[in-house]
């Protein structure tokens, strides 16, 4: 039997949501749901056949405590934690399941996550969709597993012996963030193996708990990222990182200090020495069709509003037919938008209409066309409102 650890904080209808999924697409399962202090309390689920316990929490004592809570509670032999804000697909625990007869913990592929697991795929809006766009998927990667350090907790499996032996999930890092990290990377230090399931799917709306919570979710990160970077090496995202390096021409816009490794790193600032500096507004140095990748984060706010048209001309230009677009910016319907002086063009999710929706696009000539695979918005500061629009496109020609 598969025993499911979903902690919970609030947010009633997602759970509720979550739990129909897997009563939809799971057999052979028990739920365990540990309710961290929700107001009103988490109500017995309809759930079927499958057996649910509720574990309930006076005050909110984060993931990882929660976590540890439901394993010790859980009576199969392997274990799947979920976040409450995934809407599982079908056959994925089978999938998972099965992988953990060749790796010891594993993942799934999503749409929203850090590292290696996120991907974008045919975009879906009801969850019929979803279901479609997950098995065309599983279907052109059946049964690879990628070979990885870590995979991130907001659905990850592996066998309840294998927890006996690590130990518990470390509940100092509270509320979360980092510790399915450090318990991969205790699990590889006594020999054993993570990997991410390629043809399995799942939907993460992402975040959902830190949006309802009075805390600084960057702060939260950068601690976690210290701690687990005095433990394991400094260079632990960035060995992920590696692991995905393609060919092919990929550029990180405005990238300040914050150089990523296998991107051409590009900004108009001499003092924190790009790869290239240059100035986008008189156009990239690179030929028609010749860039596979333009990354542009907290980028295009800088960007003169008169001259955004031109510049999303020119990335049209030069990236492939089929080249990806990823922007990141701070929307209009947050408080990030305004607050910074140096921000000279405002965006939020009807932006990008004019560049996707071909009435839009003839109504003012704009000369671009992107399919859109993700359009979002995330709250990325929930003490300050700060709201990102956050796009990926992919160059139509």
């Amino acid at each position: 039997m598969v025993s499911i650890v979903i902690p919970v904080y609030n947010q009633h209808e997602l759970t509720l949501e979550c739990i129909t999924a897997i009563r939809k697409h799971t057999q052979n399962c028990e739920v365990i749901i540990v309710d961290n202090g929700s107001n009103p309390p988490i109500k017995q689920p309809y759930t079927g056949f499958i057996e649910t316990i509720i574990i309930r929490n006076e005050e909110n004592l984060g993931f990882p405590k929660a976590v540890n809570q439901g394993i010790q509670s859980a009576k199969g032999e392997h274990i799947i934690l979920l976040n409450n804000d995934v809407i599982v697909t079908p056959k994925w625990a089978d999938k998972l399941i099965n992988a953990l007869n060749q790796f010891d913990i594993v993942g799934p592929m999503t749409n929203y996550c850090a590292g290696l697991q996120r991907v974008q795929i045919p975009a879906y809006s009801n969850e019929d969709e979803l279901n479609k766009s997950a098995g065309e998927w599983a279907g052109e990667y059946e049964g690879e597993i990628q070979p990885v350090n870590f995979v991130i907790g907001f659905c990850m499996a592996f066998r309840r012996s294998l927890f006996e032996e690590v130990g518990e999930f470390d509940i100092s890092l509270w509320p979360c963030s980092g510790e399915e990290v450090d318990f991969c990377y205790k699990s590889k230090e006594l020999g054993y193996t993570v990997g991410i399931v390629k043809d399995c799917y799942v939907h993460h709306e992402g975040s959902q708990t830190f949006q309802i919570m009075d805390v600084d979710y960057q702060e939260i990160c950068e601690r976690n990222d210290k701690h687990l970077a005095e433990k394991w090496g400094n260079n632990f995202w960035k060995q992920e990182i590696e692991k995905v390096k393609t060919p092919g021409v990929r550029l990180n816009l405005g990238c300040g200090y914050r150089k990523i490794e296998g991107y051409i790193n590009i900004d108009n600032r001499a003092i924190v020495e790009p790869d290239l500096l240059c100035d986008v507004t008189l156009g990239l140095p690179y030929s028609d069709n010749s860039v596979d990748e333009i990354r542009a984060y907290d980028f295009m706010e800088h960007i003169p509003i008169g001259k955004v048209i031109p510049v999303m001309e020119d990335f049209y230009r030069v990236l492939k037919p089929g080249g990806i677009l990823e922007i990141s910016v701070p929307s209009t319907d947050g408080r990030g938008a305004f607050q910074d002086p140096t921000h000279v063009s405002f965006w939020n999710k009807n932006s990008f209409w004019y560049y996707t929706d071909d009435e839009s696009r003839k109504l003012y000539g704009i000369n671009v066309k992107f399919d859109i695979e993700l359009l979002e918005d995330r709250v990325t500061d929930n003490q300050n409102l700060i709201i990102h629009t956050c796009f990926t496109g992919r160059a139509v020609k």
